[in-house]
């Protein structure tokens, strides 16, 4: 899975135009309208042309926060090897993890080329509410991108939790990804912290 395929969940989102919701409830509704609430703002974000550099990722720092629950989403990644971390780690871990999200995508903006996003649904599936979507391609009808948005309630809203892209979890991928290295260095946090900044050191001379 390339950089570029993870970030297209939020790079080519268009104003979202929500379907005959399959779970027909005020529950689906209003998540539905969150979704599509991201659509609309990650489309303003992109097509703004006023706003860079660190402007630019401030901004989307806030849009992700009110979107996505990091802290759920870093530690479910983590997996089980979040209980083998201290407290600074973690502290560290979760910092180079949000700051990781942020210069990917950020830096990918300018690959936006007019993709729509369209709500189509949504479901229940255990504890999550699954709002289903896709990713339209004017210039290739047939290379539409299927995409799952897992949330859970928080409060009067939601949080996204997990993003599935024509059947992959963005989260199960990285949570095997970030293990591999860990284990591969006896099991140890430290390695995979340094791996991290050294990902995301390469990011910020990109921008």
């Amino acid at each position: 899975m390339t950089i570029f395929r993870r970030a297209i969940i939020l790079l080519v989102l268009c104003i979202a135009v929500p379907s005959a919701p399959a779970w027909a409830d005020e529950k689906g509704a209003a998540a539905e309208k969150f979704v599509a609430g991201l659509g609309d703002s990650a489309l303003a974000l992109v097509t703004d042309k006023t706003v860079v550099g660190e402007a630019r990722r401030e901004k989307f720092r806030m849009l992700l926060n009110e979107h996505f629950d990091l802290n759920w989403i870093g530690q479910f990644v983590l997996g089980r090897n979040w209980r083998r971390a201290s407290p600074e780690e973690r502290e560290t871990y979760l910092k180079l993890f949000e700051e990781s999200i942020v210069f990917t995508y950020t830096n990918q903006f300018d690959n936006y080329s007019g993709q729509m996003f369209e709500v189509t649904g949504s479901g229940k599936n255990g504890r999550y509410t699954v709002v289903k979507s896709n990713i339209v391609d004017p210039a290739n009808p047939n290379g539409n991108v299927l995409i799952d948005w897992r949330l859970i309630e928080d409060g009067e809203t939601f949080r996204i939790v997990d993003v599935v892209i024509e059947g992959i979890s963005m989260g199960i991928t990285q949570r095997n990804e970030y293990s591999s290295v860990i284990e591969s260095n006896g099991g140890k946090i430290a390695p995979l912290l340094a791996r991290m900044e050294e990902i995301l050191e390469g990011l910020r001379k990109r921008t």
